[in-house]
């Protein structure tokens, strides 16, 4: 039990894995390294030692060859020792393979005197020549290739064998950490509002485990949200009928000042009502928007004429004229008053005029308000499309409205496949900026 216990631990433990991966891959460069440089060492240090009897060991090969020279002897020590051996003389020429160069197509030096000893190299193999008796030995002592040309495919085979073993080791460690990547991509889809997204459980390991956690909290949190826009839904519908009978109350109180005052008490509750009512229905896939093709210019002139007689004055600084854009008339009005609003509330009433330009940025159109107000703190600019936020922390009646505005502003445009953005400095004033897809939505 123990047993089975411990192997689920490591089957299911990345960490416990990637161990494994680092060791064993340290173990087979370690063992290549170890068996290659013996191997090349041992190899080196031979021929070291052969060099130093060169002259020697050929001395002993003439004389078991003989004089004269016995072919059958020389063949036999030809293939015992892996050699190739040959002779000329008075009595003819013989080489044990048929390989050998002509002795006068490559150059000697002589390395001893008795007896008379040459050393020469030619197509990278190295021969000795003894000249005895009145005949010339030639021996080829090497492979057929130099000492140089084997050290360098050595090297060679080493490296790829290496660069084979760091590839297993990165394929495998990319396998084991393959869920992080899967990870971060439901954070941005989280991060981006699809509350809908999963995470990929094929793993039972710690990956496994913390991508069954992700999806619980991504479940929850949709959850959550549903529940608390459920409950505003709900309290919303269920203060419709209250406010109905207050107001028909009221009718029959006599006026005063009281009476007035519940009186813009209520208009304000049910207009708030209604906000929430509205960003509901469009956020809901029930909420369809009517949309027909519309000049953008024309809408902006008529919402701007609406605030001919305010302060500060409201000016359409640039405009270009023609540009056509499939959209809701109704709702994208209530998106540029909204802002524009919101520019007047926040700006000197003697102050410089809000300004609207409305440009092609293809394949884009954008609409761009700005005022020289108080500006927002950057600590709020993150928040102020959340429903019920204020930047006024005291939530005055002169600062104006319930926070609803800029999140309906919001929800509207993403339903025209648009985009509203805020940049604002606290004491330099705020722009926003409204991004449509120019002709159809």
């Amino acid at each position: 039990m123990m047993h089975r216990r411990f192997f689920a631990k490591i089957v299911h433990s990345v960490f416990l894995k990637l161990l494994l991966v680092i060791i064993v891959a340290g173990l087979c460069i370690n063992l290549a390294v170890s068996a290659f440089f013996v191997h090349f060492t041992r190899g080196y240090m031979q021929n070291i030692a052969f060099r130093k009897n060169w002259v020697q060991y050929v001395t002993y090969l003439v004389d078991d060859i003989g004089d004269p020279p016995g072919i059958e002897r020389a063949t036999t020590l030809a293939q015992n020792l892996s050699i190739t051996i040959g002779f000329e003389g008075p009595d003819g020429t013989w080489q044990s393979t048929g390989s050998l160069p002509l002795l006068e197509s490559m150059p000697l030096k002589k390395i001893n005197e008795n007896p008379t000893t040459y050393y020469g190299r030619h197509d990278g193999r190295i021969f000795l020549v003894v000249e005895t008796g009145g005949r010339r030995y030639m021996f080829d002592l090497m492979k057929p290739y130099s000492q140089q040309r084997f050290v360098e495919e050595k090297i060679v085979f080493l490296i790829a064998l290496l660069s084979c073993i760091l590839l297993f080791g990165y394929i495998a460690i990319r396998w084991l950490l393959k869920p992080v990547m899967w990870l971060n991509d439901g954070v941005q889809q989280v991060s981006s509002g699809n509350l809908d997204y999963r995470l990929p459980v094929k793993r039972h390991d710690e990956f496994g485990k913390l991508a069954g956690a992700f999806n619980s909290m991504t479940g929850r949190i949709k959850e959550m949200l549903h529940a608390r826009e459920r409950l505003l839904l709900d309290v919303s519908h269920e203060l419709r009928s209250p406010i109905t009978r207050m107001k028909v109350a009221l009718e029959f109180m006599p006026a005063s000042s009281v009476t007035h005052g519940m009186q813009a008490d209520i208009h304000d509750m049910e207009v708030m009502i209604s906000d929430i009512l509205e960003t509901q229905r469009l956020g809901s896939p029930y909420g369809q928007l009517n949309v027909e093709m519309t000049n953008l210019e024309g809408l902006v002139r008529d919402v701007v004429a609406g605030y001919a007689t305010g302060t500060p004055a409201v000016l359409l600084e640039t405009v270009q004229p023609g540009i056509e854009v499939t959209l809701d008339i109704k709702r994208m009005q209530t998106v540029v008053k909204n802002v524009v609003d919101n520019a007047l509330k926040y700006s000197d009433p003697g102050g410089a005029p809000v300004q609207i330009s409305v440009i092609r940025r293809s394949p884009h159109v954008v609409v761009q308000v700005r005022d020289t107000g108080c500006g927002i703190p950057a600590e709020d600019l993150p928040h102020v499309f959340e429903p019920f936020y204020r930047v006024d922390k005291s939530r005055s009646k002169e600062t104006g409205g319930y926070g609803l505005g800029l999140g309906i502003c919001k929800i509207i445009m993403e339903a025209h496949r648009g985009s509203i953005t805020v940049e604002s400095k606290a004491g330099q004033g705020t722009t926003v900026t409204l991004l449509l897809q120019e002709g159809t939505c």
